[in-house]
């Protein structure tokens, strides 16, 4: 009676040694939707369009409000460039444009075109406000703006000229 409870136990052990690492091999899903990106991935792409909306408010902010410029330590003189703060709606408008057509990054597989479109718009942002601007929030929101392109054209098998 003891040997046959001892072995039932050893071979009730060996089937959880041996079936331990192929649940823990089940547990991952790779879904062949979506460009190939999982549950994960998707994830990545929803919170960098959201990042990029985010983003690019605080640039808009940050050139409408920039603090005026001192002119022999007497005159200050405020100016605003129109022409980048229209880039940067552009931009904000082919982001809006990319989550509504992705289902907010749920789901990949409609949206190529805009995602193509929010990548133009971004390097197009990027090349005219890089030497522009002497100011440490826009480049820090270029730099962010910059980084979640990137996710993005990984997400959708798109090259970054940068």
């Amino acid at each position: 009676m003891r040997t046959n409870l001892l072995t039932k136990s050893l071979i009730t052990a060996a089937l959880l040694i041996l079936a331990i690492p192929m649940v823990a091999s089940a547990q991952f899903y790779r879904s062949d939707r979506g460009y190939g990106y999982d549950r994960d991935d998707r994830r990545d792409v929803r919170d960098a369009i959201f990042r990029l909306d985010n983003s690019s408010t605080r640039l808009e902010n940050d050139l409408n409000y920039a603090p005026g410029r001192r002119v022999l330590g007497i005159f200050q003189f405020r100016t605003i460039d129109n022409t980048a703060i229209a880039e940067v709606r552009d931009f904000r408008r082919a982001v809006r444009q990319l989550r509504y057509a992705s289902a907010g990054g749920r789901d990949l597989r409609d949206s190529y075109d805009e995602a193509r479109m929010v990548l133009d718009r971004g390097v197009q942002l990027d090349r005219y406000l890089r030497l522009r601007t002497g100011s440490t929030s826009v480049d820090a929101d270029l730099s962010e703006i910059r980084s979640n392109l990137h996710v993005i054209a990984d997400a959708y098998g798109l090259s970054m000229p940068y």
